[in-house]
């Protein structure tokens, strides 16, 4: 007989997928993500946030549960969940292309602070190009015509 102190407690991560269009990318690094968690033999809950809005969503007692938070996002998320957390946080394409990786580094994560959410570094992750494009405009047209 095993006593709960001998038992390997099964690791327990949460991720966040999110693009600025929140259609494909978001959706594919969560599949991703969950699969290679299943085959690591990690629990894993992904919320998506996509365009028709957060799917799967944390509860207190999952964020509360969980060993560290995998971000792999284009756009802000907001961290102020996570505050006391171990939280990675990487481009969505990331979490697509080398999701076991992420899963490997969670653990040597910073700790989320409590400084409004956005978590060192900002609300991008890390490696993300952010850049604007001449003319565009925040309501989506470009320019007027006279």
């Amino acid at each position: 007989m095993t006593s709960p102190a001998n038992e390997r407690r099964k690791v327990k991560l949460l991720a966040v997928t999110a693009c600025p269009t929140g259609i494909a990318h978001t959706y594919m690094a969560a599949e991703k993500l969950a699969q290679a968690a299943e085959a690591l033999g990690v629990e894993m809950k992904v919320e998506t946030q996509g365009s028709i809005g957060a799917e799967n969503v944390f509860s207190d007692n999952d964020v509360r549960d969980a060993d560290g938070i995998i971000i792999a996002a284009d756009k802000d998320v907001d961290r102020s969940r996570f505050v006391g957390k171990k939280v990675l946080a990487v481009g969505v394409a990331e979490g697509i292309r080398h999701p076991e990786r992420l899963i490997e580094q969670v653990h040597g994560a910073p700790v989320q602070s409590g400084d409004g959410g956005r978590g060192a570094g900002g609300a991008a992750a890390p490696g993300v190009l952010r850049r604007r494009v001449p003319g565009a405009a925040r309501s989506g047209a470009s320019r007027t015509r006279r």
